[in-house]
């Protein structure tokens, strides 16, 4: 991947690119055997970019500020200084050139960035995600405000933006009134009629709302859920639980392949965008919006085989327990953190092996990589 902001040390973000792609997955592979130092562990081939990291991230974050006079879009330097990065090369197809447009729609409208030295203005950040197909597209536009003092005049552009783009189909204020380096604050107000934009991923519809988490890379992501389904499919569980499932992406691929998967997520909208999906596509999954801890007392269910997918500080001694007493015959642990993984591994390996590990490069160019790990009961 070219990128001139790296070449001109402007960002340097995607810290390998000094390195062949090549070179980055070996760095990768290195790593986690060193988290893994067993000979017979099978690690997999690792998933790579098949057609480079161009294009290939679905989300970006910018901060907005004033740059020379002008409403920029960019980052905050490690000083604290603001950087343009208009033209970040990972971002998909369309991302990028929606930025013009919505500058001056913003600049009409008066919602002023926020200056992070006299605490004034009030637009923060602008988090943009992309879905779609090869036929079409859908954009999701999140606008981080400092307060709702411009919330009316957004409201009044929303027209404009949606005008602007028939691929935009879901725009949002997310209210943030801390100065910290905070990107999103816990107040979401929708202000279009959609509530979701549609990841089409294989045969699924998946529905994604502005606070529900999903993979960023796509291309990567599809293989990521489809090896989880090829597992389902050799071990043949009759009964899965998906934790930590977000808005249900791994247990519609394992759907495939066992026919009584259960979700757990805390995220409300994560969950309704999961049971919206569950419309769409026909399926009979289960799907509760409890914390994960909070549902496994609860309801001690039995569970052929569980799935977790925990955010990077990895799972904890009670979730672990609370999984042994499931005794699931196989666990598949997804991770964007194998320090954490392997971690958690160390108190499960009392009473399971590891089948397979496999890397995922959703993060290229950079040292971080999603890994699964596929257990399965000694």
């Amino acid at each position: 991947m070219k990128c001139s902001y790296f070449l001109q040390s402007h960002c340097r973000s995607c810290n390998l690119l000094d390195k062949s792609y090549a070179d980055t997955l070996l760095l990768k592979e290195d790593e986690l055997k060193k988290l893994f130092p067993h000979n017979d562990i099978l690690l997999k081939p690792t998933v790579g970019l098949i057609h480079g990291a161009t294009e290939s991230r679905s989300k970006a974050k910018f901060a907005v500020f004033t740059q020379e006079n002008e409403l920029t879009f960019g980052f905050y330097h490690s000083d604290g200084t603001p950087r343009e990065l208009e033209l970040c090369p990972l971002h998909a197809d369309g991302i990028n050139l929606l930025l013009p447009g919505l500058r001056e729609i913003l600049k009409k409208y008066k919602i002023n960035p926020y200056d992070l030295k006299t605490k004034t203005g009030e637009l923060k950040y602008l988090l943009l995600s992309k879905s779609g197909s090869k036929d079409s597209s859908e954009f999701l536009l999140r606008f981080v405000l400092r307060s709702k003092e411009s919330l009316d005049r957004l409201k009044k552009a929303t027209v404009e933006m949606l005008a602007m783009s028939s691929e935009i189909k879901v725009i949002t204020a997310n209210i943030q009134p801390i100065h910290q380096a905070i990107i999103e604050g816990d107040e979401e107000i929708v202000l279009t009629s959609d509530l979701a934009i549609i990841h089409q991923f294989d045969e699924f519809q998946l529905a994604l709302g502005a606070r529900s988490f999903f993979q960023v890379t796509p291309q990567i992501a599809q293989r990521l859920y489809s090896a989880v389904a090829d597992s389902v499919l050799v071990d043949a569980p009759l009964s899965l639980i998906d934790l930590y499932c977000g808005v249900g992406a791994f247990s519609f691929y394992a759907s495939r392949h066992c026919p009584d998967i259960t979700g757990v997520e805390i995220s409300k909208e994560a969950i309704d965008c999961a049971k919206k999906s569950v419309l769409i596509n026909k399926s009979n999954i289960d799907f509760y919006a409890m914390d994960v801890e909070e549902y496994l007392k609860k309801f001690p269910k039995k569970f052929e085989a569980v799935l977790v997918n925990p955010p990077r500080r990895g799972l904890n001694s009670a979730i672990i327990k609370m999984i042994e007493s499931i005794a699931p015959q196989f666990i598949y642990y997804s991770s964007c953190n194998a320090l954490t993984m392997a971690r958690d591994f160390s108190e499960l390996s009392a009473h399971y092996q590891i089948q397979s590990l496999q890397i995922f490069d959703m993060f290229p160019y950079t040292a971080h990589y999603e890994t699964l790990m596929c257990l399965v009961r000694k």
